[in-house]
């Protein structure tokens, strides 16, 4: 036994070495024109046309814990700068019909799509489950935060950001952890 494990790790760190090697994809620095079909599939959404508007948040995500858990300051988010122009739209991975009831029971207040084939997150060549990506007003791709933080801080990034772009302050979706009493 002993003897297969120095070649088997051998190989290993051979293709984790030629991985590491081969040039990473380029996520697009304009938002990709894609369509996608509103769940009821009697509406059509254009991510060009919704950044024409203003800027969207594109949360590239699914109904698993991790994301559940992170879902509430997104939708804090939301709703701190709605008012502003913030779209913030929800892509799942799930079948449209396996979502209904998980967006009535997280009462998701903002847009959300699904995308069984994965379609957007091979455009943004996103591999982290969520993948939140930031576009501005006309397009540009700003800001892309891969990863689940269930406390929150990603949200907090990303609000930065959009206080930025919209040119007003910061939104705190985090409180700040209490000092322990002495």
């Amino acid at each position: 036994m002993r003897r297969w494990i120095i070649p088997a790790l051998a190989l290993v760190a051979a293709v984790g070495a030629t991985r590491a090697e081969e040039p990473a994809k380029e996520a697009p620095k304009e938002a990709p024109k894609v369509v996608l079909q509103s769940p009821d599939g009697k509406k059509s959404y254009d991510l060009s046309k919704l950044v024409a508007e203003g800027p969207v948040l594109v949360r590239l995500t699914c109904a698993c814990s991790g994301c559940d858990q992170e879902l509430a300051y997104f939708q804090k988010l939301q709703t701190a700068y709605d008012s502003k122009g913030l779209k913030t739209l929800a892509v799942f991975r799930e079948k449209p019909e396996d979502l209904g009831s998980y967006v009535v029971k997280k009462d998701i207040k903002f847009l959300w799509l699904s995308d069984p084939k994965g379609e957007l997150w091979k455009t943004f060549d996103a591999t982290a489950m969520p993948t939140n990506i930031l576009i501005d007003k006309g397009g540009k791709v700003v800001k892309i935060v891969p990863g689940c933080t269930k406390d929150g801080k990603n949200a907090q990034v990303l609000s930065a950001e959009i206080a930025k772009l919209l040119k007003t302050d910061e939104a705190k979706i985090v409180e700040p952890a209490a000092e322990p009493k002495k």
